[in-house]
């Protein structure tokens, strides 16, 4: 290879390092570029390892750990209007007279039996079934004033396959149905409805009165725990905005043992799901507070009045359960059909959420179904629901993948190999940390980015639906906090090579290398602070929940009552939030690069030398002069080894970066002529990293 007079920009540059290091001052050393990159090195060195060496020791991470919360760890909460419970009714619209003859059902009832009741409210409403003779002409002319003022009346059998009977108006046409058909609502319900009508301009909202089939328990021996089930229709009366329902004490004084038991308490033991939520009366089960903290809630309450199941004994609502028997309202007349089945208790309802992939969030919730109705816009012939939940709240058991927190001990784990291979020669730290991406990015950036793409689809949908549900554990936060770090270095960093920069931009990487550890930590964070709020926008913007009785349903969700079918998956989100810091990134660094000053930039600027003083190397490899490849002393600059490939270059530019190798003469600062060899090369040859010092 023919040479070249040497020059003397080496020594000058060496000579003028010297020098800057006697004449600096210390304050000199908290500059932002310093910073950030102690900063850089710092989160890769220390509290990266640490972070993990804590994720991996004090958690149960590596033994038992869990994707989703499990049931003893399940919580309460009440949601207004819970998009994972929308459902609705089509072709349920009818006549109000239709809806106030299947609501005469409960005339002077509480409850009636599920057959009976689906017998006549499972018909579509049309006016030629059915016969309105036993009905009297106030009730009759109620129904014409109800379809005259917009009440939305409806029955039938609904999107979830339950038989339901509704009339949703105001409080006082409510109100009027209760008394006009003589309902055998509660004293405490009548007492919420007239204070609902007095006050009805401090609280605007709609009234429902709803029958359906609920699922009560019943105690099979005294004491026992034992617990036998049976259905049965009720209804209830609530507000379409929960905190819009007064909070009203209503004291019973007026009761009548129905069951004498002998020194026996029947509810002395009894099943998990019946200590979730109050009830109306008094027992010797752990008391559950009405008042229950809300949040987004239409008018901005702080907390709402939860509705309280009930127990039944004959037919009657139950006053009392204590080790004298069960007590009564004293008005009510025993049924013998209903009291063969003892004390009858309502239960809550599990009903699960599943991914597509057959993994279910278990919802248990108070069956006083509330919510809010209305015509649906889209199309009038449907009755939309969304319905006011109070939940407890808990995940299917499914282990948790390692492989998250494998990739980030990957690249931490290479990182102080590079360091411990560059230090040596006493770089830079900012050269450290740029060696250290040159170093992996040929072939680990692929290896981390494809292990955690993997990842991310075979579970995408399990992290949507915890999050969507606000059932991740915290170790399941901490997997994707590492996902959310693996995926967005590799990925920008593949970006970054493959963008067609030929040359290393040194202010680039140090803002990226620096924002790892403050955007790591505050992605984690936030999972952290919101682990046990649902993320809403989930379910109302990417998210469709079928039902098992659709087509589509019946198509997805396999042997489960309903399904969530996500639009976008979470690798799309990764790849969005990724790109979005990768750019900011670059603009910044455009900035700071900016603010380099002209001067620094000529300080050891090297003329370009003529085509006739090109070495071989030069003409025949790199096709330019060496110096060309610097923007100034302290950049590290790499080109494409441009032969004839089979495949596209762009395809291999990664695997394709030419190394440099060079002597330093540690006295006099000169420099020998660059030798080369393709990275693919140096692995091939076993070449050590540490032969390729970098300037610094």
């Amino acid at each position: 290879m023919a040479s070249r007079p040497p020059t003397d920009w080496g020594l000058e540059f060496y000579h003028q390092q010297l020098l800057n290091l006697k004449t600096q001052a210390c304050t000199n050393w908290l500059r932002p570029s310093v910073i950030a990159a102690c900063l850089a090195v710092i989160g890769r060195v220390i509290i990266g390892p640490l972070a993990l060496f804590l994720l991996f020791l004090a958690t149960g991470y590596l033994s038992d750990a869990t994707v989703l919360i499990k049931p003893n760890d399940s919580f309460f909460s009440f949601t207004e209007m819970d998009l994972s419970m929308a459902g609705g009714c089509t072709g349920c619209l009818g006549a109000c007279k239709i809806t106030l003859l299947k609501l005469s059902l409960f005339s002077d009832k509480a409850f009636v039996s599920a057959p009976t009741f689906a017998a006549l409210v499972s018909q579509p409403p049309t006016e030629s079934l059915y016969d309105f003779s036993s009905l009297n002409s106030d009730v009759l002319a109620l129904g014409e004033e109800l379809d005259g003022d917009g009440t939305i009346c409806h029955s039938g059998i609904n999107e979830w396959g339950s038989t339901t009977v509704m009339a949703t108006s105001t409080p006082q046409q409510i109100l009027n149905i209760v008394s006009t058909l003589n309902i055998g609502v509660s004293l405490q319900t009548q007492r919420e409805l007239e204070l609902a009508v007095e006050r009805e301009d401090e609280c605007k909202a709609t009234w429902t009165i709803f029958g359906t089939a609920r699922l009560y328990l019943y105690p099979t021996g005294a004491g026992n725990g034992e617990f036998g089930k049976i259905p049965a229709a009720t209804f209830s009366v609530f507000p379409e905005f929960t905190e819009c329902r007064p909070d009203v004490e209503v004291e019973y004084t007026n009761s009548k043992l129905a069951l004498a038991t002998d020194g026996e308490d029947l509810l002395a033991q009894v099943p998990d799901v019946l200590t979730l939520f109050p009830y109306g009366f008094t027992s010797s089960m752990s008391e559950v507070s009405r008042i229950v903290p809300a949040t987004n809630t239409k008018y901005g309450a702080a907390t709402v009045v939860e509705p309280e199941l009930q127990a039944y004994y004959g037919g009657c609502r139950v006053r009392e359960v204590n080790t004298s028997g069960v007590y009564i309202e004293d008005t009510c007349e025993i049924s013998k059909h209903w009291a063969t089945y003892g004390l009858m208790v309502q239960s809550p309802d599990d009903i699960p959420l599943c991914s597509t992939k057959d993994v279910c969030i278990h919802n248990y919730f108070n069956t006083q179904w509330e919510g809010l109705v209305e015509v649906d816009p889209q199309n009038p012939n449907r009755v939309a629901l969304y319905l006011n939940t109070f939940r407890s709240r808990y995940g299917d058991t499914v282990g948790i993948n390692l492989l998250p927190g494998i990739v980030v001990t990957q690249i931490l784990l290479m990182g102080v190999v590079s360091l411990y291979q560059v230090m040596p020669h006493r770089r830079s730290v900012l050269l450290t940390q740029i060696w250290a991406y040159r170093c992996q990015n040929g072939r680990m950036q692929i290896v981390y980015l494809a292990q955690i793409t993997y990842h991310f689809y075979y579970n995408s949908d399990l992290y949507m639906l915890g999050l969507a549900t606000g059932t991740l554990t915290g170790e399941s936060i901490a997997n994707l906090t590492c996902c959310f770090f693996a995926f967005s270095y590799s990925f920008v960093n593949m970006v970054k090579a493959r963008s067609g920069d030929q040359q290393l931009d040194r202010h680039y990487r140090l803002i990226w290398e620096a924002l790892q550890l403050p955007v790591t930590i505050c992605v984690g964070s936030i999972l952290l602070s919101v682990q046990r709020t649902p993320f809403v926008a989930i379910l109302t913007d990417n998210a469709e929940i079928l039902r098992k009785t659709s087509a589509r349903g019946a198509k997805y969700c396999g042997l489960n009552d309903s399904c969530i079918l996500f639009a976008y998956n979470m690798p799309s989100v990764v790849v969005i939030l990724s790109l979005t810091l990768g750019v900011a990134t670059s603009a910044d660094s455009k900035v700071s690069a900016a603010g380099v000053s002209t001067t620094k930039k000529r300080k050891y600027e090297v003329n370009s030398a003529t085509p006739e003083e090109l070495t071989s190397f030069e003409k025949n490899c790199i096709g330019a002069p060496f110096t060309k490849l610097f923007h100034d002393c302290e950049d590290i600059a790499y080109v494409s080894y441009n032969v004839a490939q089979l495949v596209p270059s762009r395809m291999l530019r990664t695997f394709n970066v030419l190394l440099l190798r060079w002597h330093v003469d540690p006295k006099e600062g000169t420099l020998t002529h660059a030798l080369s060899c393709t990275w693919h090369t140096a692995s091939s040859e076993n070449d050590k990293l540490a032969m390729a010092t970098p300037i610094a």
